[in-house]
């Protein structure tokens, strides 16, 4: 599964029939400013763009523009081509976004008392690197010397802990070989800190997320970038996302708070704010307490994900700001200080990791180091099943490890032979695709539904945690509602709902079915599967097989006969 991609539009003076553009080889992420709604076209009308009257070199076709992502649905199966490398579409970027962000501190007083506008706002920095955001944030390594766990977060520098596995916004991103790293001032651990700053960064994403304390609580932030490959046609490829050339160069940076992305596939709020506006806000950390499964530790079953990290990368590569010698002193233990001193001492549905991991190892003597046949555990089942009823974010998988052995191996290989100069940036494969590759075990990890669940518990699954009764009333997501009966204008909410979760059918069904993605000049494109931004649910987070889909249609259509 290839996760972004860009797409490359041709400008030409007429419609060219018959010919399908197709994307380049590459990730980027989008590159559009907030402009005033433009009006949809509804079932029924045309979507291709005819020429004015005259002559066409005189006067060109005008292109389809949207310019929020619901205005790229044309009709119920014409849609503009418009990617998912493109969350945050619609938005203002660069310095237009600061100009946005920055006006928070007159609008609200004590966001003046934010350190992270503070530093971007009245001090207008601008980062060009990932060691630079860091160091604006407060939470670079100043020391390198210092490679132990025990000295994790002493002598200036911040503490940190790095995850071979998550469940945030970017954990269909994470593993041993592309881990995220937590950063987070050293003053907050172990005890209160009112102006605590946390950072967390994985490769492969051009943003890292940012919470800071103000004396209100917690505020979280998403800080964006563009490299100089942004520029280029063909966009940015996986080598320049998923080596240590996404931590520098960048040539653009945004910022962007919780509430300008609360309608996003990137909102913070989903897992921070799961009750709803008003309600208190969390620090997440699922996994607690000891052992802290999926987190490097040196002395704990995570001593597998640091071999597996050091596999590919050696000691030598700085990853997200950590000098190669110290992701060993990796310390979870400090963030769960952090977590519980400073508001978030009770997770919802915490991760119970030692119950769990000694059923998993009873139930498959080869695990943790080898995690060829899966493991099994009661508790985490009794975990999953909250999750089920849609009242719980997705839980951590049961298994120590998330990856595929045979992709593991391939992916190491590569990182090893880039690391020697025999692979080049622009021939990097994109290692993020190193997970199991069972259904089952993508279902236990969160990113996809197993196989043998109910359409209604397929739809809780896929939807529930971005479409439920808690969510904010006045964002457009929150007009479809994992329950049916609750919403307004029921049917025509489980129509356009209908709509875009067959987007994630296979192109080969997508043309059957007589859907069509076109570009601003309307022109047929082509995307992959799920890629486009509208699918429901967005394959970021889940990925429904056509069969899982087929069923959730037909159940969709079932429930909406019984409602008035």
């Amino acid at each position: 599964m290839r996760i972004h991609s860009k797409w490359v539009y041709i400008s030409v003076l007429t419609v060219v029939i018959g010919c399908t553009l197709k994307k380049a080889d590459r990730f980027t992420p989008g590159d559009s400013t907030a402009q005033e709604p433009a009006p949809v076209v509804q079932a029924g009308e045309t979507t291709t763009p005819t020429a004015n009257t005259g002559d066409a070199a005189e006067k060109p076709v005008e292109p389809i523009v949207a310019k929020t992502p619901t205005e790229a649905q044309r009709d119920a199966k014409t849609f503009l081509a418009l990617s998912e490398e493109e969350p945050m579409h619609g938005l203002k970027h660069g310095e237009e976004q600061m100009k946005v962000v920055c006006a928070k501190i007159a609008a609200a007083p004590n966001m003046a008392s934010n350190a992270v506008l503070q530093k971007f706002c009245v001090q207008n920095m601008r980062p060009k690197s990932l060691i630079e955001l860091q160091t604006i944030l407060g939470l670079n390594i100043v020391d390198p010397t210092l490679t132990t766990r025990g000295d994790n977060g002493s002598g200036g520098n911040p503490a940190f802990a790095v995850q071979g596995h998550s469940s945030s916004l970017v954990g269909r991103f994470v593993s041993a070989i592309n881990p995220r790293v937590l950063l987070m001032s050293a003053s907050a651990v172990g005890q209160a800190d009112p102006n605590y700053v946390i950072m967390g960064f994985v490769r492969g994403e051009q943003f890292a997320e940012i919470i800071v304390n103000t004396p209100t609580g917690p505020e979280f932030f998403l800080a964006g970038f563009k490299q100089a490959c942004n520029s280029r046609p063909e966009g940015c490829n996986a080598g320049e996302l998923l080596t240590p050339a996404v931590e520098t160069g960048w040539t653009e940076f945004s910022l962007y708070h919780e509430d300008e992305i609360k309608n996003s596939i990137v909102d913070c709020r989903q897992c921070h704010q799961t009750d709803g506006p008003g309600t208190p806000k969390l620090l997440r950390m699922q996994e607690l307490q000891n052992p802290w499964t999926h987190f490097f530790r040196d002395n704990t079953a995570g001593i597998n994900l640091i071999n597996d990290y050091y596999a590919a990368h050696g000691t030598d590569e700085t990853y997200g700001g950590i000098p190669g010698p110290m992701i060993r002193a990796s310390d979870p233990a400090n963030l769960e200080d952090t977590v519980r001193d400073n508001g978030s001492n009770t997770q919802p549905n915490e991760f119970d990791t030692g119950t769990i991991q000694n059923e998993v190892e009873n139930s498959s003597p080869n695990q943790p180091e080898d995690n060829t046949i899966p493991g099994s555990s009661p508790t985490w089942d009794a975990l999953f099943a909250r999750v089920l009823t849609g009242e719980m974010i997705p839980v951590p998988y049961h298994d120590v490890k998330v990856t595929e052995p045979s992709l593991l191996a391939k992916f190491t290989k590569q990182y090893q032979d880039f690391k020697a100069g025999l692979v080049p940036l622009e021939k990097f494969e994109d290692h993020r695709n190193v997970l199991r590759t069972d259904q089952k075990q993508l279902g236990d990890m969160g990113f996809a539904v197993a196989p043998e669940m109910t359409p209604q518990q397929t739809l809780m699954l896929a939807c529930g945690q971005c479409h439920n009764s808690r969510l904010d009333p006045t964002i457009s997501r929150s007009r479809f509602n994992v329950n049916l009966a609750s919403m307004q204008n029921a049917k025509a909410e489980i129509d356009l709902a209908i709509s875009r979760i067959k987007l994630g059918l296979t192109p080969e069904r997508l043309k059957q079915e007589g859907f069509k993605i076109i570009s601003p000049m309307g022109q047929p494109v082509e995307m992959e599967r799920g890629e486009h931004l509208l699918t429901m649910p967005p394959r970021r987070f889940k990925q429904l097989t056509d069969a899982q889909i087929d069923a959730l249609v037909k159940y969709l259509e079932e429930q909406k006969k019984t409602l008035p």
